[in-house]
């Protein structure tokens, strides 16, 4: 039957979705596109086990990482400088050959990097509830930046930028801050602060997305001058959306629990959240219409057994990790 299957699929000649691979002891967290090669990441989430880092240039490939913490997001500058954060406050660097972990100037975990060039690279993390953190790579060390803006904030959970000069992040209380090249800002997203914004991006300074909610879909836009609530009949029952990537063409793959994959030009969002996986999904990866999803069973608490998938949207490929 499976091989029947298989066979199935690789006679489809239209894009299609599908679960390339599946993990039985940890969870995928995040995906990231550098040069031609996709790279995810994640862990155990407490539950033992190592470090997940995995780079798919047409295979599967695991990369050791020697390391028990949950690495929670990932970005590449190339397919030889990239970046994942996570748990108390670590950083991990992939070469093109080996992945090599070092702590910061922090032990609170780290839930978001992006970087504009090799020596210009934020993280930002935090305890959710109580107190955020944000870090800068100036390509020899990781500082601990003073208060980003006045008062108390929760955490930081995303960074993303389309330049030095335009960087956004977004976290708990419904707050984007951005980031002009000298100074940041909080802008209004009218949000309640009980929002909580999860992943923040996009393709240009006019164009990004941020999306959140517990239990009910959060999700505004950016064209540049303000915020704004998204509007698409997709997500009136939508729950609670965890992650969102804009390919070139302006088209958006947004996810969240229970499996939702929402997939399109926003406005005519299509609803794909009956196709597999059906996990509690984290990540987005949107690229030249080719799609990736990350999740599983993160929600669990420790030391609960994990088990992840990584679906993808496009022509059937391999599902074996090497």
């Amino acid at each position: 039957m499976r091989a029947l299957t298989l066979l199935l699929l690789a006679g489809c000649s239209s894009p299609h979705w599908s679960a390339p691979v599946a993990l039985s002891d940890r969870v995928p967290l995040s995906l990231a596109r550098a040069g031609k090669q996709t790279f995810s990441v994640g862990g155990a989430l407490g539950s033992g086990g190592d470090a997940l880092f995995l780079r798919f240039d047409g295979s599967w490939h695991s990369i050791a990482s020697n390391s028990t913490v949950t690495l929670w997001w990932v970005f590449g500058l190339s397919e030889t400088d990239v970046w994942a954060v996570g748990e108390q406050g670590t950083v991990a660097h992939f070469d093109g050959n080996q992945l090599a972990l070092s702590s910061t100037p922090t032990t609170l975990t780290l839930y978001g990097v992006w970087g504009a060039a090799a020596n210009d690279v934020w993280a930002v993390g935090g305890k959710p509830g109580s107190s955020s953190v944000a870090l800068h790579f100036d390509g020899a060390q990781w500082t601990v930046q003073p208060p980003l803006v006045a008062g108390p904030t929760g955490a930081f959970f995303k960074v993303w930028g389309s330049a030095a000069n335009d960087v956004f992040i977004c976290g708990e209380g419904g707050l984007v801050l951005h980031f002009d090249g000298s100074s940041w800002t909080s802008q209004p997203t009218g949000l309640p602060q009980s929002t909580t914004l999860f992943t923040i991006a996009g393709r240009a300074r006019d164009d990004v997305y941020a999306v959140g909610g517990l239990g009910l879909a959060a999700a505004v836009h950016y064209d540049g001058h303000s915020w704004s609530a998204l509007s698409d009949p997709a997500l009136a029952t939508a729950g609670g959306l965890t992650g969102v990537s804009v390919d070139s063409d302006g088209s958006v793959l947004i996810v969240g629990a229970g499996g939702i994959k929402l997939r399109g030009k926003p406005g005519a969002l299509s609803d794909d959240t009956l196709q597999p996986p059906n996990d509690d999904l984290h990540a987005a990866l949107l690229s030249g219409g080719e799609g990736f999803v990350a999740g599983g069973s993160y929600l669990a608490p420790a030391p609960a057994a994990r088990h992840g998938v990584i679906g993808h949207y496009g022509d059937t490929i391999s599902s074996t990790v090497h």
